[in-house]
C-alpha cells in the first residue's frame, strides 16, 4: 500500500461492516454462524491528527487487533488495534521517516443493520481515539528510516542477516503487515528486503528472517534493495527492475499468523522478476512464504 499521505485534506476513516448474530440466517465457518449485517459503524480521524511525536497521523498500511483485550457489555464493545503506518510521506520519492507503530483505542455501538444517518449528519457508532507511538528502532536501538535503501546492504553481523541500509546509515524499512504476538513482541514485514522482522513490545528489533535467495532483488550479481523510489536529489537505481527477486515496490505485503499461532504466513505481493516481475499476464503468479 503506498501514498497513503498523498494530501494532509484527507483523515482516516474505520468502518465496521459485520458482527455476530446467530438467530439470522447466515453462511456457518466451523459451525459458528457469522452475519453479514451491512455498515454498523465508521469512526473518522481527523486530518490534523499528529501522532505521540508530534507529526502527521500516518494512517495504516497494516492493522493488528488486540483480541485478547476486546470486550463487550451492554453499551456496545471496546478494545485497541495496532496500526503500521507506511514508510512515510510518499508522493516524489522518499523521506528521512522514523517508521512506528499507533496504538489506536475503538468504542464501537453498533448501529442497527440498514440505518442510514440522520440527515446532515455522518454516519458514526465508532469512536476511534490515537493512544500511543512508538517508534521502531534497529537492534543497536538506532532510529530506522523509510528512505529507499538505493545501494545500502548492512553486513550481515550475528544473528543478523544482511540488511537493507539507507545511504545515512539507517536500517530502511517499507513496513506492510503486523502480526502480534501473545507477550507483546510483534512480527512486521517489509518490501525492501523483503525481510521478516520481530520487535520487542518497545519497538526494538530482535530479529530479521531474510526469505530465499530467490526473492532478495539482485542487480549485477549483487543484492541491492532498492525499490526505483529514490529521495530528493538521488538517483534511480541501475538497472530500474532487479534481474531476479522481488519486484520494486511489490515485497511481503500481506502477513498473518494461523489461529493456532504455530504458522506465520506471509505473501509476495505480485511475482518475483524471474516468475513474470510486473507483466500483467503474469504478475499474479506470486508466492506464498509458511513459517
Amino acid at each position: 500500500m503506498k501514498n497513503l499521505y498523498r494530501t494532509a485534506s484527507l483523515g482516516v476513516a474505520l468502518a465496521l461492516f459485520s458482527a455476530l448474530a446467530p438467530a439470522l440466517l447466515t453462511p456457518a465457518l466451523a459451525d459458528v454462524a457469522y452475519v453479514n449485517k451491512g455498515l454498523v459503524g465508521v469512526g473518522r480521524i481527523p486530518a490534523s491528527q499528529k501522532d505521540k511525536l508530534g507529526e502527521t497521523f500516518g494512517s495504516g498500511s497494516g492493522m493488528s487487533i488486540d483480541a485478547k483485550g476486546w470486550t463487550h457489555d451492554a453499551t456496545g464493545y471496546k478494545g485497541s488495534l495496532w496500526l503500521l503506518p507506511d514508510r512515510g510521506y510518499n508522493v516524489v520519492g522518499t523521506t528521512d521517516y522514523r517508521p512506528r507503530l499507533n496504538t489506536i483505542t475503538i468504542e464501537l455501538a453498533p448501529v442497527a443493520p440498514g440505518a442510514a444517518p440522520a440527515a446532515g449528519q455522518e454516519q458514526s457508532g465508532l469512536k476511534a481515539t490515537l493512544a500511543d507511538t512508538i517508534l521502531l528502532t534497529d537492534d543497536k536501538g538506532t532510529d530506522t528510516t523509510g528512505l529507499d535503501p538505493l545501494k545500502g546492504v548492512r553486513t550481515a553481523s550475528g544473528d543478523m542477516p544482511m540488511l537493507p541500509q539507507a545511504e545515512n546509515g539507517k536500517l530502511a524499512l517499507d513496513n506492510e503487515a503486523i502480526a502480534r504476538l501473545p507477550d507483546g513482541t510483534m512480527f512486521i514485514s517489509d518490501e525492501y528486503g523483503p525481510n521478516i522482522y520481530r520487535f520487542s513490545a518497545d519497538g526494538h528489533l530482535m530479529s530479521a528472517t531474510q526469505p530465499p535467495a530467490a526473492l532478495v532483488p539482485m542487480r549485477h550479481g549483487k543484492p541491492n534493495f532498492a525499490s526505483d523510489n529514490p529521495g530528493p536529489g538521488a538517483a534511480e537505481p541501475d538497472p530500474k527492475n532487479p534481474e531476479t527477486g522481488r519486484q520494486n515496490n511489490q515485497g511481503l505485503e500481506g502477513m498473518a499468523l494461523t489461529p493456532d499461532g504455530k504458522f506465520l504466513i506471509a505473501v509476495l505481493q505480485s511475482a518475483a522478476r524471474q516468475d513474470g516481475g510486473d507483466s500483467p499476464a503474469t504478475r499474479q503468479d506470486t508466492r506464498a512464504l509458511v513459517y
